[in-house]
């Protein structure tokens, strides 16, 4: 990777102990875990282990976990089956089902109300962000409507970094009768929480964000609900995702769960204020996107501890990021998956930005971050700038 990766929201590498054990398994070779055999009956007994593993860090129940490949297959299927197999029973009444979304999700949940708005057979509410990127409690509450059958506000916003009030919303949705997913792949062990505490039914996770090998996640779906299958064929994941298991990533992404904890976050938001403090010091005109930049009184622990995003007057973020890439910095001007579709961010411009005014650099952390490397990327960064601006 480059000399200076600071683009770990995107993806971030495998942990060592993750890849050892990751590794290890696949050189054992491990056997498909719905054989009934010896090897078959290790295998299923390894999913369980990881289950477990999965759960305990969420703050579940292990038959509370479905594992996937990962975040936006996890959205992707709450909201299409949950929202389909509720326009079946609706339409026999003539009514179409209704769902909210906010101005800022991930692409995986923003496409998908897409789609279903383009069918014609639902009714679609997307909520605007405030400022700080935060939902307000008053807009879903006027948002909701007789026929509202889903929400979905992601936890904590992929590109500014802002943690919702999962709460609050969720204690909106539950006075309503109303089914409430969210996002939570950048937020998973990211920030403190126990799902179990959460007045939330779905919630969608993902493994490479996590330091564990891309392709594998999981949906939490609270226990006593039904969730229908997205695909049809074999009897894995209790007949809900068929598909030889494997055991092999779900077993890397529970050991990466194991190796964050309260203290590894706090050091990793120490980090993060300090990128903020230099950001600032060095850079005048610069405007933090999130809490830090809109709210008056930012409280800490308010914004991931590994995303920070930042517009700089009188520069393009694209005309930097272009130079920066050259300097050897791995850094973003938003989300991985919509990055080349357009010169603005989608969730800048979801705040209520003008398109001149929405665009950034998204830096991001893991654990194994520090502020030497915090430093070298300031160092290039204003050797960039200097380019550009002379130019």
């Amino acid at each position: 990777m480059s000399s200076v990766y600071l683009d770990h929201a995107a993806t971030t590498p495998i942990a060592p102990e993750v890849l050892t054990h990751f590794t290890a398994l696949l050189q054992e070779g491990v056997a498909n875990s719905s054989s009934s055999h010896r090897d078959g009956t290790r295998a299923l007994a390894l999913l369980q282990q990881a289950r477990e593993t999965v759960a305990a860090k969420l703050g579940c129940d292990p038959i509370e976990i479905i594992f996937t490949s990962g975040g936006t297959e996890s959205s992707n299927w709450v909201l299409q089956r949950v929202l389909q197999d509720s326009a079946i029973s609706f339409g026999a009444r003539g009514i179409k089902p209704h769902f909210i979304t906010s101005s800022i999700e991930h692409s995986s949940v923003a496409a998908v109300a897409e789609w279903l708005n383009k069918t014609g057979n639902f009714d679609w509410t997307e909520l605007k962000a405030e400022a700080d990127g935060t939902v307000a409690v008053r807009s879903l509450e006027r948002a909701i409507k007789s026929n509202t059958v889903l929400v979905s506000v992601m936890h904590a916003n992929n590109e500014i970094g802002t943690i919702q009030d999962l709460q609050s919303l969720g204690l909106v949705c539950r006075a309503n009768d109303v089914l409430f997913h969210a996002d939570a792949c950048q937020s998973f062990c990211h920030t403190p929480f126990n799902v179990s505490e959460l007045p939330v039914d779905f919630m969608s996770l993902s493994g490479h964000k996590i330091r564990a090998p891309k392709g594998v996640g999981a949906i939490y779906v609270r226990k006593g609900l039904e969730l229908s299958p997205l695909m049809f064929g074999g009897k894995q994941e209790r007949g809900l995702r068929p598909g030889t298991t494997s055991v092999e990533l779900i077993s890397a992404f529970a050991a990466a769960t194991e190796l964050w904890n309260e203290s590894v976050v706090n050091s990793m938001l120490e980090l993060r204020e300090y990128a903020v403090s230099q950001i600032k010091k060095n850079f005048e005109g610069v405007r933090i996107n999130g809490v830090d930049g809109e709210a008056a009184s930012s409280v800490r622990g308010s914004s991931l501890c590994h995303v920070l995003s930042f517009t700089l007057p009188d520069v393009h973020s694209k005309d930097v990021h272009r130079a920066l890439s050259l300097e050897g910095v791995a850094c973003s001007t938003g989300a991985a998956c919509g990055t080349e579709k357009s010169d603005s961010s989608a969730v800048l411009l979801g705040l209520g930005r003008e398109p001149k005014d929405a665009h950034q650099i998204r830096i991001s952390f893991s654990p194994t971050t520090d502020t030497r490397l915090i430093d070298v990327f300031i160092g290039r960064l204003m050797k960039v700038l200097k380019s550009l601006r002379t130019k």
